[in-house]
């Protein structure tokens, strides 16, 4: 997932990167986020791998994502549950609708790696200003320009009507075996169907120039984006559980206890 790419969450998060037991987590201030997700085949301990992290770097508050969580339910509040995507490669073969879709942008688009630059920003800035987005969310996509700047396996595809900018989708390949498709913006002034179809495409056809065996899709998170998805050949893969934890301090509850 990608969360298991340091340079993108570390420059989306502005935290550092540790590894415990077979687990990432970051740190940011008092805050930690926690990967429990396994790195490699490996089932690991998640949450042995939480306490000794928590131990180590006492944060006040603790994002935890994970297959399932395991901590006690009054503990933590429940955030999204959702699963990840995955798209087996080569692909060999098309549906007829998916197939139209792609020639009907090819008709009006040209698809080349691109440059991160005002017009990409402001198709960003158009986007959240258009969807309901909590800060969390804002906080990320406002820095995607960042990640982009500090990322060597970060590649932008974008979708161009002359010299002018459509839509444009992010992958990251600096995975051995796996692509990441992260993120895809499109124009709200300029609608050109069957954009973000193209882009998928080449993305699909960058990968398998790569060796990738797979791309991981991201999560479902609603109807549509998981309509795309399946369209394409996209499976659910992997369960995707994420809590907030407010904890009270470690050296607070040893000091309870001696009294």
């Amino acid at each position: 997932m990608p969360e298991h790419l340091p340079d993108y969450v570390e420059a989306i998060s502005g935290a550092t990167t540790f590894l415990h037991g077979n687990y990432l987590c970051f740190i940011r201030k008092k805050h930690l986020i926690f990967n429990g997700f396994p790195l490699g085949e490996n089932t690991g301990n998640a949450a042995g791998a939480y306490k000794t992290a928590c131990e180590t770097f006492q944060p006040a508050t603790a994002a935890i994502i994970a297959p399932e969580i395991w901590l006690p339910e009054e503990t933590y509040e429940k955030q999204s549950a959702d699963h990840y995507y995955r798209l087996a490669l080569p692909l060999t073969s098309l549906d007829s609708q998916v197939a139209y879709m792609v020639r009907r942008g090819q008709r009006e688009l040209n698809v080349r790696l691109g440059t991160f630059d005002r017009e990409h920003k402001r198709l960003i800035k158009d986007f959240i200003k258009s969807h309901d987005l909590n800060d969390a969310q804002i906080y990320i996509y406002k820095h995607i320009r960042h990640y982009l700047k500090h990322c060597t396996s970060a590649r932008i595809l974008e979708a161009r009507r002359g010299d002018l900018l459509v839509a444009f989708t992010i992958i990251d390949l600096g995975a051995a075996e796996y692509a990441f498709y992260l993120f895809n913006f499109r124009s709200r002034k300029i609608n050109v169907p069957g954009a973000s179809d193209l882009l998928f495409k080449e993305m699909v056809k960058l990968s398998q120039s790569e060796h990738k065996r797979a791309i991981n899709l991201g999560l479902g998170i609603h109807s549509g984006i998981r309509r795309f998805k399946e369209k394409w050949g996209g499976t659910p893969f992997l369960p995707y559980n994420s809590a907030m934890v407010h904890r009270t301090p470690m050296d607070l509850g040893k000091l309870a206890n001696k009294l």
